[in-house]
């Protein structure tokens, strides 16, 4: 049966898999192996499915590198900062060009002149410099206002319904400025869903890869539960629809502040709301003691002051990534009367302040100066290209050799760019001249990515079987070395056919070229 069996020029022309005749999946080449060379009185007489796909998987990426054609490009417009990041999939590059606006592709050569080290950060006398508490906190007292921490979300709604129902702000007013926690309750329904508070924070990130133990602490305060009585004039006052006279409890306050692993949810509230079936908002999990899975400080109902992490020192040495300090509030208002929540009295607050690591020990590692950004590759941006310089050589000491230009440096006798791959960073860096230009970068994987690009081309199909036939025996024990050193040599074979196929060489290519040869080549 053909292998078009089934297949219309109508599905074929009209589909997206179009040119794929020309290759065989992966698993194709899988199946036919273990149906055609394994069995009695074959070469290799048993063999798992797993070991031929291993070797399968491995004779893809060998082939990919070198005989197979690269097919994998990515284009982008240069940034300023003449950077780009390397694709994912990327394992080596073959051209990189930029593009003029006729669609022509002008290639850019490496430069080996220039590099972006780590800079390692020192001080005046030139001694290394090691992190610090400085280098991890940002404006841990709040003299800034919320300089470099991030805070939850504000929820707001109409006047009529709460106005300003959450806020985290710094209180200036007082004689050390503070965080200030301030929440207000929120109804529920006649449904049966409770009134509901909120979970509100700050934080901020911090990088662990140069820290070895560490230990905080902080100033908080909180309220305590209480009873307020709400009058008829308080009531009115406070909103005409829902407000009402009364006595009702506040439910007090709880701070947190700690070390995790995770950012914060975005999800601030304490319960779970439910609205005709559907789940309009979902508990925090931020709430939770265990989402400090590093350590915390607790303050609640009323205490207040100075508190320093009980626990032994957290131990950051195997870390690489980053964590999160984050202080939090608590305040549950899921007991309030639904019909007094408006109540401005109802409102609960509480404070964070001097947040400060009371023990710090860092690894014996050095800090960068820049992450990931040397000054001598700020230089190198920032520089002009000497091949757009345009210098011609011809003044008063080279015209005199009839033109000739000695003392030029034949790879930089172009003006089209250069660029230079920093492994370090993953990125490709280029030269002033290639900013805001389109590049094309041609570049190599191993065909291992997707299953989509899991395939072979015809040319080399035969020499798949035949390098999976090589590593199979050659792995194995009991076989004959004749035997192992033959199938090498039919892999080899088999690899130089399928080269010489891929190649695409054409008869008639190459007389177009040849018929320049009559052309005087000049060196």
């Amino acid at each position: 049966m053909g292998y078009l069996y089934g297949k219309t020029d109508l599905s074929y022309y009209e589909g997206s898999e179009h040119g794929d005749y020309q290759f065989c999946s992966l698993d194709d080449i899988i199946e036919q192996f273990m149906v055609v060379y394994v069995g009695d009185e074959k070469l290799i007489t048993n063999v798992s499915r797993t070991d031929v796909q291993f070797h399968a998987y491995r004779a893809l990426a060998e082939l990919s590198f070198d005989t197979f054609k690269s097919v994998k490009a990515q284009q982008i417009e240069v940034p300023p900062s003449l950077t780009m990041i390397l694709p994912k999939d990327y394992v080596n590059y073959t051209k990189l060009s930029w593009v003029d606006s006729s669609g022509i592709k002008h290639p850019l050569y490496p430069t080996k002149d220039t590099s972006n080290p780590f800079e390692i950060k020192q001080n005046l006398s030139g001694a290394y410099e090691f992190p610090t508490q400085a280098d991890l906190f940002q404006n841990a007292s709040f003299t800034n206002r919320l300089e470099g921490w991030i805070k939850s979300t504000q929820v707001v709604r109409p006047s009529s319904v709460g106005g300003v129902v959450t806020s985290v702000s710094v209180d200036a007013s007082a004689e050390n400025p503070v965080v200030k926690f301030q929440t207000h309750a929120t109804i529920g329904s006649s449904n049966g869903n409770p009134s509901y508070g909120y979970c509100t924070y700050i934080y901020q990130e911090i990088d662990a890869a140069d820290l070895g133990a560490i230990s905080f602490g902080a100033t908080a305060t909180t309220n305590a539960a209480s009873s307020i009585t709400i009058t008829e004039a308080e009531a009115a006052a406070a909103d005409t629809n829902y407000g009402t006279a009364g006595t009702f409890t506040k439910p007090g306050s709880t701070v947190r502040v700690g070390l995790s692993t995770q950012p914060p949810s975005d999800k601030i509230t304490m319960q779970n709301y439910v609205w005709q079936g559907v789940q309009y908002v979902a508990p925090t999990s931020n709430a939770n003691p265990n989402y400090f899975d590093l350590g915390y400080i607790e303050w609640t109902q009323g205490e207040s002051g100075l508190k320093n992490y009980e626990g032994e020192l957290i131990d950051l040495t195997n870390a690489t990534g980053t964590i999160y300090l984050v202080a939090l509030s608590i305040i549950d208002h899921a007991d309030i009367d639904v019909t007094a929540y408006n109540s401005s009295l109802l409102f609960d607050t509480a404070t964070v302040d001097d947040i400060a690591i009371s023990n710090l020990n860092v690894k014996p590692s050095l800090t960068e100066v820049d992450s990931g950004i040397s000054s001598t590759f700020k230089n190198y941006k920032a520089n002009t290209p000497h091949e757009n310089q345009t210098e011609d050589y011809e003044d008063d000491t080279y015209w005199p050799q009839q033109g000739e230009r000695y003392g030029l440096e034949p790879t930089r006798a172009q003006i089209n760019g250069s660029y230079y791959i920093d492994n370090r960073m993953g990125k490709i860096n280029f030269s002033s001249n290639i900013a805001g230009k389109t590049v094309i970068l041609d570049y190599i994987s191993d065909s291992l990515g997707t299953d989509g690009e899991m395939k072979v081309h015809k040319f080399a199909e035969d020499a798949m079987y035949k390098w999976i036939t090589h590593s199979v025996l050659s792995s194995r024990i009991n076989i004959p070395e004749y035997i192992v050193q033959r199938a090498k040599r039919e892999k080899f074979a088999a690899t130089r056919q399928a080269k010489l196929r891929l190649s695409n060489i054409k008869l008639e290519e190459i007389t177009q070229i040849l018929r320049g040869k009559s052309k005087q080549i000049k060196h």
